[in-house]
């Protein structure tokens, strides 16, 4: 006798693929707002949102959030000054999140940059890293 296999609501699916789908949706840059930007027309309508809004199990319990990345679009600004950052830099980062971290010193900066090449086998070519490593430093750009 085959064994009956226990059929999961719509709601359920949903929310799984949401829940698998979260973070490629967020390493992309997206944002994902469940729940809480959803209008209600029905209590039906209001229950599926409140059940999108967060996911349980095993103890563990998922809350959407509303997250807004900086400008994925934008240049570092200075002209050819930015030359070599715009054209190293921003295949992993964009200029918004670089210029909204702490104030570090150069010597911080070229470690930094030294991990990126090193550890992380950034392809920055080795005559562009002193112009990096100045831009970075330089107080005019934060």
């Amino acid at each position: 006798m085959p064994k009956e296999v226990d059929r999961l609501e719509p709601i359920e699916i949903v929310r799984a693929a949401l829940v698998a789908a979260m973070p490629v949706i967020l390493a992309l840059g997206g944002t994902l707002v469940l729940g809480s930007e959803a209008s209600a027309k029905d209590d039906s309508t209001a229950a599926t949102a409140a059940a999108l809004n967060s996911v349980s199990g095993g103890g563990t319990t998922l809350r959407s959030v509303n997250v807004e990345f900086p400008d994925p679009g934008r240049l570092f600004p200075g002209g050819d000054r930015a030359e070599a950052i715009n054209n190293n830099c921003l295949a992993c980062h964009s200029a918004g999140m670089v210029l909204t971290q702490p104030y570090l010193s150069r010597a911080e900066w070229q470690s930094e940059v030294d991990k990126m090449r090193n550890i992380y086998k950034a392809p920055i070519a080795a005559e562009d890293v002193a112009a990096i490593v100045d831009y970075l430093a330089s107080r005019e750009n934060k």
